[in-house]
């Protein structure tokens, strides 16, 4: 697979597609539970891909607005998961 994309330039370029043309530019929760439920539904690899990058573009514009970068998520998700299993506790349910 070719050059990686940093985080950063996935960023800008996701939030360059926001637009107020966008379907659900007011109501990014529901557009991201619409493709929730198509990764559920995915019958291939190559649909859960494109399904699970349609939810990292709802998820990256939603944490924007938050004032949190995808690297702030990350770095907050590993910390999280970091806690529980030096706690003890199960990370399936993350």
């Amino acid at each position: 697979m070719g050059d990686r994309m940093k985080t950063e330039l996935y960023e800008h370029l996701a939030l360059s597609f926001y637009t107020e043309g966008h379907r659900h530019h007011k109501q990014l929760l529901d557009g991201l539970m619409e493709e929730a439920k198509e990764v559920l539904s995915a019958n291939s690899n190559k649909k859960l891909a494109d399904e699970l990058g349609d939810v990292l573009w709802y998820v990256t514009i939603i944490a924007y607005q938050a004032g949190y970068s995808l690297e702030d998520l990350m770095m907050k998700n590993y910390n999280k998961l970091e806690r529980r299993q030096l706690n003890g506790k199960e990370t399936k349910n993350a």
